[in-house]
């Protein structure tokens, strides 16, 4: 009797799951093809939620189920609620006094009180679900075998459903009661916790990076310096950009708490990298832009070269097309750095350019450049060059350049024409060339404007009557020269009056000539 016993014993620690996570294949599966497969994985087998137990005198203790299906099984026993079913008072049980137990129970104790109508008795479900191996068998009447002392609920403080739940806020019943309600609870979850957190840091991101992205667009578009002299955290003035998300975080407590010094050190989105590369991704998406609009049509294409004030020789790039409405369209496309000037290597720099955006040269149909050498050269020049791979590529020098060169030569072989622009240029250098002659010139001008507008000799308005000053004509700057008549005329009385003041108090007899 005792062998039978112990082989009984051995038999069910068989049938149970080794610690590996592995249990027993069925019978079947020991016939010798299968003896390499004796054990199956128990992660392979899946739970079936709708074969759980509601009544809590039938279903099986939450440590009977594999390892990997008891949070799955909690959260269906959660989801469920506590099972109190309110049966017909004369199928109840009472027990030899006429006890028996109260469905009003039910409303003292909603979140955990459970009766099962088999075994006659009370449970509880928070426990029976989350109290620890060692504490199961401390609470055993209301998570294995069940409560039915019905004498002792209603014994006052000493209350059996009371003294369950404990006064202790770490009893095994509370604690067990917060892993329910936070089981229940889909927002407590640690991926829920830890995807809100995810989703708060992304939105702090966008916003310090939307605020750096703002403050390079008005710095762009106001064609002011980004970076100052001085930017450590000492400087007064640490340059246009810093200082312009400075001014926003001032207004905005949102803002304030993730930019410069609340910004995480691998991350402040306002180095001189950074800037250039909100230029960059700026500069993509205007050729993109352009470049759609221009879609598979003919082009011409503008080109000019300077030194800009770091004396590096910069080629721009215009691009002239008919859009899909009709319309003409002039394009600023790119700008392009260059080491040389000659017709070889601003060919290459351009059709760099053109391939890089999947433009043909094969599509250009006109060009247009100065009259240097190295552009308009027969034989050798960028015309030349471009219109041996695409003849359709006609060259025709800037209409601007052109006129602008004819002015200037035309005037000046018109001695009465070259003498008044001898003595602009001499009036706007006297004038211009002293601090304290621009001032007389502006009051002078104001006084004026006030004495028209009191007449009502002059209209008044937005935009108009502004305080302007003298420009100067330039050889190489189309319209330059009537816009400095222009200045003249609008200021004539004006000047005249800071020249008499010269004449009459001027500090040498030169400037009094």
């Amino acid at each position: 009797m005792a062998n039978r016993t112990i082989d009984s014993f051995f038999k069910k620690r068989r049938l149970e799951p080794s610690g590996s996570g592995e249990i027993p294949c069925p019978l079947r599966d020991s016939s010798p093809k299968h003896q390499t497969n004796k054990f199956c994985r128990a992660e392979s087998l899946e739970f079936d939620i709708s074969s759980i137990e509601r009544d809590p005198g039938k279903r099986k203790s939450i440590w009977e189920y594999l390892e990997h299906q008891r949070d799955e099984v909690r959260r269906a026993y959660t989801k469920f609620g506590p099972y109190q079913p309110e049966l017909p008072i004369e199928s109840m049980v009472v027990d030899k006094k006429g006890r028996r137990f109260l469905f009003s129970w039910y409303k003292l104790f909603p979140d955990w009180l459970e009766f099962s109508p088999t075994k006659n008795a009370a449970f509880c479900l928070p426990c029976s679900l989350f109290s620890k191996p060692t504490d199961r068998f401390g609470s055993m009447a209301f998570t294995t075998s069940g409560f039915r002392s019905w004498k002792k609920v209603n014994d006052g403080k000493n209350c059996a459903f009371l003294n369950h739940i404990g006064k202790d806020p770490n009893s095994s019943h509370k604690v067990a009661m917060q892993c329910y309600h936070d089981l229940g609870n889909s927002l407590q979850h640690l991926d829920k916790i830890i995807e809100k957190q995810n989703s708060e840091q992304v939105a702090k991101n966008r916003l310090q990076l939307q605020v750096s992205i703002d403050a390079a667009k008005w710095c762009a578009f106001q064609a002011v310096a980004f970076r100052g002299h001085d930017e450590s955290l000492d400087s007064n003035n640490r340059g246009n950009f810093i200082e312009l998300i400075k001014h926003v975080s001032s207004y905005n407590e949102k803002v304030a708490a993730v930019v410069l010094d609340n910004a995480p050190r691998n991350a402040s989105y306002t180095s001189p990298t950074i800037q250039k590369e909100i230029l960059s991704i700026w500069s993509i998406k205007i050729q993109k832009h352009i470049r759609e609009e221009i879609s598979d049509s003919k082009f011409s294409i503008l080109v000019d070269e300077a030194q800009d004030r770091s004396k590096r020789e910069q080629m721009a790039i215009v691009l002239r097309f008919v859009d899909k409405q009709g319309y003409i369209r002039e394009r600023f496309f790119d700008i392009v750095h260059v080491h040389e000037t000659n017709s070889l290597t601003l060919k290459k720099e351009i059709c760099d350019v053109l391939s890089r955006h999947n433009l043909s040269v094969q599509n250009i149909r006109g060009q247009g450049y100065d009259g240097a050498s190295n552009m308009r050269g027969e034989w050798n020049g960028l015309q030349a060059l471009f219109i041996q791979e695409c003849p359709y590529a006609y060259y025709i020098h800037c209409f601007a350049h052109r006129l602008q060169l004819t002015l200037v030569a035309t005037s000046q072989e018109v001695i009465p024409v070259e003498q008044f622009f001898t003595n602009l240029s001499l009036l706007i250098n006297l004038v211009s060339s002293s601090c304290k002659r621009v001032d007389q010139l502006r009051v002078a001008r104001a006084a004026r404007i006030a004495e028209l507008i009191a007449i009502d000799e002059l209209e008044t308005g937005r935009g108009q009557n502004q305080m302007g000053t003298l420009k100067r004509p330039g050889t190489t700057r189309w319209g330059s020269h009537f816009s400095s008549i222009c200045s003249l005329f609008t200021e004539y009385e004006d000047i005249c009056s800071v020249l008499i003041d010269v004449i009459n108090y001027g500090n040498t007899s030169t400037q009094k000539k």
